[in-house]
């Protein structure tokens, strides 16, 4: 199943854009969005950020990166020759590694001769997320870093995320809503333990009031239901509510009423809303009732 951590990432970068470049240029400011679209053949960046350091201007480009990429190093360095000849400034290059697994290693490209002579030589930034410690991420104080700390080190966990729905819902002040989307989003690609899925959904579902104007909770569901669908999601989704209610509510009468529903339910989003619901129900008996009274073909669900 096709998993898009990139737009993900780029919706964070968008949504707090002076605390991600603060975090790889702590004395940057910055100053606005470049358009990625980069002139010629059509080819796009996934971040292009112009920032002034020390007073003067340069560019800020990063690509999100979920799997290794034999010509990473030259797509880079296209897109930076490109980048700094449309917009006559300096381009700072940065790949970010989402997941654990064979990488880029080397920071930079050298062109040369069959003499040896260097031609041309690029430098640009690796970041490998789960190589940084958890906590050295966290303590940077930028809240616009705190959705990315489920990619870290030991960030996988339910404490981290309970962490970062902490720092992303003050006491004093708005809830950072994108950003708490974005969380629910990027911790729901890194959990692969079946359970702790689960728990993300009820946790987050006592979030939903906050959560559901967002624009990232409403491209999550799109994306769910456009594309999840056709990805076998649907099955998984029944599998998730028939698990949760034989390890919730070992009741035979019950386990039947899910394993009847979901077999019958044939949309996604009616069946995240019942998980969601019966996920949150105290006792079988109100499991029971959710399983039975959720929204008919003929029924409009909300």
């Amino acid at each position: 199943m096709r998993i898009p951590w990139d737009r993900r990432m780029k919706r964070l970068f968008q949504e707090a854009p002076q605390d991600l470049v603060a975090w790889l240029f702590p004395e940057a400011q910055f100053v606005n969005i470049v358009s990625p679209e980069l002139e010629g053949e059509p080819l796009f960046t996934d971040v292009l950020f112009e920032v002034i350091l020390n007073g003067q201007r340069f560019l800020l480009h990063i690509e999100f990166q979920k799997r290794r990429d034999a010509s990473m190093a030259e797509r880079l360095w296209e897109y930076n020759v490109r980048a700094t000849l449309q917009y006559k400034l300096p381009v700072w290059s940065c790949v970010i590694y989402l997941k654990k697994g064979r990488v880029l290693e080397t920071p930079f490209l050298v062109r040369a001769l069959p003499n040896g002579q260097t031609v041309h030589r690029f430098d640009f930034e690796i970041i490998k997320l789960w190589e940084i410690p958890t906590r050295e991420l966290k303590e940077k104080g930028l809240v616009g870093l705190l959705p990315l700390l489920v990619l870290t080190q030991d960030g996988a966990r339910r404490d981290v995320v309970e962490e970062a729905i902490e720092g992303l819902t003050p006491s004093e002040g708005e809830p950072k809503a994108e950003l708490l989307s974005l969380t629910y989003g990027l911790a729901s690609l890194a959990f692969e333990n079946e359970e702790d899925q689960e728990w993300l959904i009820r946790r987050f579902a006592m979030l939903h009031d906050i959560l559901r104007e967002t624009r990232a909770y409403q491209e999550m569901k799109r994306e769910g239901l456009e594309e999840g669908i056709q990805q076998g999601k649907l099955e998984a989704l029944r599998q998730m509510l028939v698990k949760m209610v034989q390890t919730r509510f070992p009741n035979p009468r019950v386990i039947r009423q899910a394993k009847g529903q979901a077999a019958i339910i044939e949309d996604s989003e009616v069946l995240q809303d019942l998980i969601v619901k019966v996920s949150l129900a105290q006792t079988s008996d109100e499991a029971e009732r959710y399983l039975l009274t959720w929204p008919g073909p003929n029924e409009e669900h909300q």
